[in-house]
This record gives structure tokens, sequence and C-alpha cells, in this order.
């Protein structure tokens, strides 16, 4: 009977543990890298295409508003001339119109062909940047328990010297 209560007590004892505490001895910061993605926009200077408008003051607003451009012009009395060579009576009348009308409208197309930066506009273009940046994802910290030494990984630094509580399981 002696003997059973001795082991019972034994079995009772070694199923009751103390807190044990690790001592931090050490700590190693782990880098990781994070991409930060951003907008970058600035404004440029765009070219806006056109025809110069005359610069024969009132007259040649009065082209510019009739034929189209100056080349326009050119087109009707060159498209006039040409067309008054052909036909006769009549006919003759409808062919320089005609001329005419054709003249100015293949002036003013050679003239649109040939457009000219004639001001600009102030656009903001943007695009995607991408910045990677280094930085502390954690910590190796390193314990000691009698006499042996274990790393684990933290994401918090701990403070050296400081002690931790550990689980010792013998299997």
């Amino acid at each position: 009977m002696k003997k059973l209560l001795t082991v019972g007590l034994l079995v009772i004892a070694g199923s009751v543990s103390a807190a044990q505490y690790a001592t931090v001895v050490g700590s190693q910061e782990v880098m990781g890298s994070r991409s930060i993605p951003s907008q970058s926009c600035s404004n440029v200077q765009v070219p806006v295409y056109g025809s110069a408008p005359s610069n024969g003051g009132v007259i040649g607003g009065v082209v510019d508003r009739t034929f189209g451009s100056t080349s326009g012009l050119v087109g009707a009395i060159v498209g006039g001339v040409v067309g008054s060579q052909v036909g006769g009576g009549s006919g003759k009348d409808w062919a320089t119109a005609a001329g005419a009308v054709i003249g100015a409208q293949a002036g003013d197309a050679r003239s649109r062909r040939h457009n000219q930066v004639i001001g600009y506009n102030t656009r903001t273009q943007c695009q995607q940047v991408v910045t990677n940046v280094q930085e502390v994802s954690g910590y190796h910290v390193t314990y000691e328990y009698n006499g042996m030494y274990f790393t684990k990984f933290m994401k918090y630094r701990p403070v050296m010297g400081s002690k931790a509580p550990v689980d010792i399981n013998v299997r």
C-alpha cells in the first residue's frame, strides 16, 4: 500500500509542472519587399492642328469664310478659267461656274492636307508607377533554455534578456 501511494504521488507530481522560462539572447531582422503602386501625373502641351487663318484682314476673313482658305480662292479662279474654255453659249457659263466650284473645293482640300500647328492645349497625362520598398517583416529570435538554444520567427522585436514562457513536452 505504501508503494502504491508513493507511485501515485510521483505520477501526480510529474503531471503538475511549474512555469518555465527561456531568456532572449538574440534577434535578427528579416527584410521583406513590398510594392506600392501609385499614379504620377503631369501637364503636357499638345499641339492643335488646323488651317492657319488668312492674315489679309477683313478681306482675308471673307475669303476664309467663303472659300475655306486662300488656296480655295486660287482654286476657284483657276477652275473658273479652265471651265470658261469649255463649251459655248450658256453651256460655257455653266462650265465656268462648275469649274470655279470644283477648283475652290480642290484648293481648300489641298489647304487642309497641309494643316499647321495653330495652338496648344494643356492635357494631363498620367502613368502607373510602382515603387519597391524594403522593410522589416519580422525577426528571427534566439532563446536560451537550460543551455540549449532555440530560434523562432516573431513579428515584433523582443527585448534582449527578457524572459519568455516555454512549453517543454517530451515525446
